[in-house]
């Protein structure tokens, strides 16, 4: 396969959860009608990686693996719903509590691909008009979601960067490590002295 391809590595929620916001999905379409996130599989996007060969991605998996196995699995929290302002777009998602602990686990798995901060969420509808979002939202505003789950893994994705199908694919699954837990890792984490920054090692080969 010597085409590019498009990557994207996501953190997927327990089916009982994606199944609820298939549901909010369908809600939201016989609302305003079609919308471009309407069928895609709930997830936490991490980092989109545009046409890439896969001779370049290929080899740097086994390093991302290993990396991965220095974090334990994420305790996540859902807490009702919030929206991206885009000026004349809107995106309205379910929401994430923020705790030192998932900011330092996301803050971690970052560094893996040289990301800059983002907000963890499950995007509900993406992208859509100002217009559909004035009557989408106050659906949504106090609406209540409250759910706990756990995520083991790290899925990559990958689609043809041009063809007729857009559709993305799993390329890999990456677990995280079973063996550590999440409160006792954060914790002594949170509480370990800041050591001074080093250099950074230039040899290193980034394409994420």
């Amino acid at each position: 396969m010597t085409s590019y391809q498009d990557y994207l590595a996501i953190l997927s929620p327990p089916e009982n959860i994606c199944n609820y916001v298939k549901s909010l999905k369908d809600f939201s379409s016989q609302i305003i009608g079609e919308f471009p996130s309407q069928h895609a599989k709930p997830h936490l996007s991490v980092q989109f990686l545009p046409r890439k060969k896969p001779v370049w991605i290929e080899p740097l998996m086994p390093k991302l693996e290993r990396e991965l196995q220095t974090l334990p699995p994420v305790e996540l929290e859902i807490n009702g719903f919030a929206y991206f302002d885009q000026q004349e777009f809107q995106t309205i998602y379910a929401k994430l509590n923020s705790t030192p602990a998932t900011k330092l686990w996301f803050k971690l798995l970052r560094k893996f691909f040289n990301t800059p901060p983002f907000e963890p969420h499950i995007t509900i509808a993406r992208n859509i008009p100002q217009e559909d979002f004035k009557i989408l939202w106050p659906h949504f505003k106090d609406r209540p979601f409250n759910a706990r789950f756990i995520v083991d893994k790290l899925t990559i994705l990958r689609r043809e960067t041009i063809g007729y199908d857009k559709h993305y694919r799993t390329y890999k699954e990456m677990p995280f490590n079973t063996r550590l837990n999440f409160q006792e890792f954060t914790k002594a984490k949170l509480k370990a002295p800041v050591l001074p920054v080093g250099k950074v090692d230039s040899q290193q080969i980034n394409l994420f």
